[in-house]
């Protein structure tokens, strides 16, 4: 049972992310200020609801089923994670961003649920 909910919690962070690029995608590709998206929320705002909401959603999933043996849930959270610094390698070649805080703070919770399904590797293995 905590394998499905972990399952399904990393699913839904998996779908946060999704839409949350491709609201960045549209908001970068109709104007300049990136204010515009399809979901008309301010960068700050569409950050911490999607993407910080996906980070808390997969630790949540993690600490449930830590002890649980899943190849599904490992690969779910090296994905997010993948996602999430893939994100910001986009942003910080498109905006030539070089030393902006929140992009060492958001790539650095992509390493962390990449952290966490390498984690997850080594303690079920032990089982």
């Amino acid at each position: 049972m905590k394998t499905k909910i972990s399952v399904i919690l990393l699913f839904i962070s998996l779908a946060l992310l999704i839409i949350y690029g491709a609201d960045v995608i549209s908001s970068q590709a109709s104007s300049n200020d990136g204010k515009s998206g399809f979901l008309q929320l301010s960068p700050a705002i569409r950050g911490g609801v999607f993407g910080g909401g996906a980070v808390i959603l997969s630790i949540i999933a993690f600490a449930i089923s830590l002890r649980e043996k899943s190849t599904l849930l490992v690969v779910l959270l090296l994905v997010n994670g993948g996602l999430i610094i893939a994100g910001m390698i986009g942003i910080a070649i498109e905006d030539e961003a070089t030393g902006s805080s929140t992009l060492y703070g958001t790539t650095g919770l992509g390493i962390l649920l990449i952290a966490l399904g390498v984690v997850k590797i080594f303690i079920t293995r032990k089982k």
